[in-house]
């Protein structure tokens, strides 16, 4: 059930607010100008105690906060973006209510989609290529956590990667099309962030390294700075020969914040594994007691196909740079993307 908070002026001073269509109660308040009714989904307790605890989050105080940042991307003239309040509240939680950084985070998630056209064009899951890379499962979302209020865990399958079949852009394609329905219909992944484990298994050190760096440059700043989803840890298991080499890049691409996130290296050791993630929240082919993993994917292909109209839609977003008045949020990623600026260099821990 969604719940609508209504505010609207009453005598010019008081302010009654409703509730699932009930009145719950009428205050004394200074004149309201504005009518808002705002629309989201009601959530466990134990994530309301978590969003207030941890991402600053008031009830009373979200309607405005909406509605500020709607104003401001109405007036931004240059973003084509979302306006639905769900949509805008994943991103409040992201940056834990600061609505400055909200609108950095918005600016930048729009920015860098629309320099990204092998990733943000042809997004149609029915599309035959598309499915076929959808069919692969290299990303799952598993559906079970120990407690309500954990970390979501996403696998990522290396091994499931067909490199001869396709390129890590359409791998990502496909994860920033579970990542947006995650976006706006997963209320514990926003709230508690979440926890990757990623499957290297048969993968070999030449597999790992088939990739275009300046590419994965631009894909961790769509995965970092650009995403709402925020990241509690990885942990990397079955992983190849030579593995620090990749896991030094690997961290050479993140941003500080996620450097100080754990980062493990569980070899072979499914028992490593489990000493974080116990068997009832894992698939069978870690030694888990949720079954196979191809129930997943098979559930994510067909919500995928469900949502098809929601996807396409998010090719005509973006930015038209020619209508902007602030600097661009990748300024500084010169040699990327070819704006103004100086290009930091990657370092390599």
């Amino acid at each position: 059930m969604l719940i609508s908070a209504k505010f609207c002026r009453r005598d010019n001073m008081s302010v009654k607010v409703e509730l699932a269509g009930q009145e719950v109660f009428t205050a004394a308040a200074q004149p309201v100008v504005d009518r808002k009714t705002i629309t989201v989904r009601p959530i466990a307790e134990c994530l309301k105690r978590k969003a207030a605890e941890e991402l600053n989050e008031r009830e009373h105080t979200v309607a405005e906060e909406l509605e500020m940042l709607q104003c401001w991307m109405r007036q931004s003239g240059h973003i084509r973006g979302r306006m639905e309040e769900q949509f805008l509240l994943g991103f409040l939680r992201s940056c834990k209510h600061s609505i400055e950084r909200v609108k950095e985070k918005l600016d930048t998630y729009y920015t860098i989609r629309s320099v990204l056209p092998e990733v943000m064009k042809n997004r149609d899951p029915m599309d035959p290529f598309v499915r076929k890379v959808i069919k692969m499962g290299v990303t799952v979302p598993l559906p079970k956590t120990v407690n309500p209020d954990d970390p979501k865990i996403i696998l990522i399958r290396g091994d499931a990667f067909d490199g001869d079949a396709c390129d890590f852009p359409d791998i990502l394609k496909v994860f920033t099309m579970i990542g947006d329905l995650l976006l706006r219909d997963d209320d514990q992944m926003m709230i508690c962030g979440q926890a990757a484990i990623i499957d290297l298994g048969h993968s070999s050190s030449g597999h790992l390294f088939n990739f275009n760096l300046s590419f994965l440059r631009k894909a961790s700043i769509l995965n970092q700075q650009a995403s709402p989803l925020r990241q509690k840890g990885f942990h990397f298991i079955n992983t190849p020969k030579s593995f620090d080499i990749v896991l030094n890049i690997f961290k050479g691409l993140m941003t500080e914040k996620n450097r100080k996130r754990t980062i493990i290296s569980h070899g072979s050791s499914l028992e490593s594994l489990h000493r974080y993630f116990p068997k009832s929240v894992l698939p069978a082919e870690l030694g888990g007691e949720l079954g196979p993993v191809q129930q997943f994917v098979d559930e994510w292909e067909q919500r995928l196909i469900d949502n098809r109209t929601y996807l396409i839609e998010e090719e005509s977003l973006g930015v038209d740079e020619s209508r902007r008045r602030t600097t661009n949020p990748l300024a500084e990623e010169k040699d990327l993307f070819g704006t103004a600026g100086t290009f930091r260099k990657l370092e390599f821990d």
